[in-house]
């Protein structure tokens, strides 16, 4: 008798592989923001909640969580900027979340640690910089914004259109 065919193709698995990876990829990162995210989130919720007690854990709490935003939304930019380079490591995202847990966790507070050796540190060595350039940044935004309006302005004039007019508010448009 014949062999029984394979039951199934072996080049399906190449086909199926991309999307495997795919789904793989989005259950990492659906963790990885339910845990960077909505898990701390809700602990700062609970946290400034406490404090409103004015109890001392209430206290901590509040320190723990704001020192866990503060280092993970650093976390957050750098990765912003790196990521199509950390895209070719595999694992990435579990390693992301490994980060994410050791942040958070209590038994490390890695936030804490972190902070405390390295982001406190550099920012208060260089906090009045900071602090001017952003004021100087927010001057140059507002400057531009008005810039711009002015520029729209003379180009719809110039094309015969007419400018749209402030109204009050609650007034019908004409």
């Amino acid at each position: 008798p014949a062999p029984h065919p394979p039951l199934r193709d072996p080049s399906s698995r190449r086909r199926r592989g991309p999307w495997a990876r795919a789904m793989f990829l989005s259950l990492y990162r659906g963790v990885f923001y339910a845990l960077g995210f909505v898990y701390p989130a809700y602990e700062s919720f609970k946290a400034l909640e406490k404090n409103q007690e004015a109890s001392e854990a209430g206290a901590d709490a509040v320190a723990q969580w704001l020192t866990y935003w503060v280092i993970f939304s650093l976390f957050a930019a750098l990765e912003a900027v790196l990521d199509r380079a950390l895209a070719w490591f595999p694992l990435t995202w579990a390693l992301k979340l490994a980060f994410v847990l050791w942040l958070q966790l209590p038994q490390s507070q890695g936030a804490r640690v972190l902070y405390r050796n390295h982001v406190k540190p550099l920012l208060q060595a260089h906090e009045e910089r900071i602090d001017r350039n952003l004021a100087s940044g927010l001057q140059q935004a507002i400057a531009l914004k008005q810039t711009s309006f002015q520029w729209g302005n003379q180009m719809l004039s110039r094309s015969g259109m007419r400018p749209p007019q402030q109204r009050v508010p609650g007034t019908p448009p004409r």
